[in-house]
């Protein structure tokens, strides 16, 4: 009966609420659930899908209404164990990847990735009253760092990444090709006429205050990092990489070239956030509108440009002024996330921002305490019009 619940949840929501656009709709409707009916691990996988969505659409009701129905929901721990069900088959599949299962590979990647977006938010149902003690135990345990940062989706995300560079011929021309064809290249927002009535006069209180704010952030970050003079210290934190030990000057000039690398991504990111926000306005409902733009423009697909160095950066327990960059520039390209309207999205990322944040405020810099001002005014707006 769990499994059956589970099911019908995700053909009656879940399924629906995955993208606005009407023929990718059609795969998560339609082909995803023939794909899983004829797979045990993809079934497990959409039904620990429906099952996420399941708690934490009761968990979202609880914050907004002082006294909820009881509703009729299957236990976290049954969800759970699909999940590990299905993440155990999705790594057999995975490790002998061909033309032949490129397809469900495909569908359990993405399954997957919407279940850690979801997820990160359900980890925590209740406000973050441990912040400041969880926080304290990670930079006195630098292995618990990563823990507090919670990377693992980031690398989730970057993994779909390397499943349809492998097999793009076979993918592009699959039944989930819709899912593929986004307008995602820079090109497509580049060089736009704003002659028309844009619609940010239009726009919810947290995109217009994003688009106000966005390139004086990006070029405050830039300018810090530009006069940044690194101490001894973090010269010596820079010593070496995996695979070679280069003098302490050379790694930090590696480490260097990647946070610079990445601020150029996050100015590509925030500037196409604009030109979909500045676009002429229709006749359509904004917040749609808006969103379904932000689907086409992939603004999600930030974690794939990342350079592997950057990700090696945040991993690092260093506690000097380098290391407290990387956490800022990672927090600017968190609140990416947090314009999206999309119930796996919904929460989990402004959750981020306020760990990331704690792991800031312990470096007891203020000009990088300065730089998380505007990211906490952004996401603590509403992301739908005030009617």
């Amino acid at each position: 009966m769990n499994d059956l619940k589970l099911l019908q949840y995700y053909h009656l929501h879940t399924a629906r609420r995955m993208t606005l656009h009407q023929r990718r709709s059609d795969v998560w409707q339609r082909i995803i659930p023939e794909l899983a009916s004829k797979s045990r691990f993809l079934m497990h996988l959409l039904l620990a899908l429906g099952g996420i969505h399941m708690i934490k659409q009761k968990a979202d009701a609880r914050e907004t209404v002082d006294i909820v129905e009881d509703s009729d929901t299957v236990d976290l721990a049954i969800i759970i164990e699909h999940h590990q069900r299905g993440l155990e088959g999705f790594r057999e599949e995975v490790s002998r990847i061909s033309p032949s299962n490129a397809e469900p590979v495909f569908t359990g990647s993405i399954l997957l990735i919407a279940f850690a977006f979801a997820f990160l938010r359900v980890q925590d149902l209740n406000p973050i009253t441990g912040a400041a003690e969880e926080m304290s135990n990670a930079m006195a345990n630098p292995s618990l760092t990563n823990d507090l940062l919670r990377l693992n989706w980031l690398y989730l995300n970057r993994g779909v990444t390397s499943v349809i560079g492998d097999q793009w011929p076979v993918l592009k021309t699959s039944r989930l090709r819709q899912i593929l064809m986004l307008s995602h290249g820079d090109e497509c927002w580049e060089n736009s006429s704003f002659d028309a009535p844009s619609r940010l006069s239009r726009c919810p209180p947290r995109l217009l205050k994003f688009a106000e704010g966005a390139h004086q952030a990006v070029a405050s970050i830039k300018a810090s990092l530009n006069a940044l003079e690194p101490a001894p210290d973090d010269l010596s934190s820079y010593s070496g990489t995996p695979t070679s030990q280069p003098s302490s000057s050379t790694a930090l000039d590696w480490a260097m070239d990647a946070h610079f690398e990445t601020i150029r991504i996050l100015d590509s990111v925030y500037s196409r956030i604009l030109s979909v926000l500045r676009c002429a306005a229709t006749e359509y409902p904004t917040d749609k509108e808006i969103q379904l733009d932000f689907e086409e423009a992939a603004i999600l697909s930030w974690p794939a440009l990342l350079p592997s160095s950057f990700l090696a950066s945040l991993e690092r327990s260093d506690r000097n002024c380098l290391h407290g960059h990387s956490l800022v520039i990672l927090a600017h390209l968190y609140l990416v996330n947090t314009l999206v309207d999309a119930w796996y999205m919904r929460g989990s990322f402004e959750i981020e921002i306020l760990r990331v944040n704690a792991l800031i405020d312990s470096l007891n810099d203020s000009q990088l305490s300065t730089f998380m001002l505007w990211p906490s005014e952004v996401m603590n707006l509403p992301l739908t019009c005030i009617s």
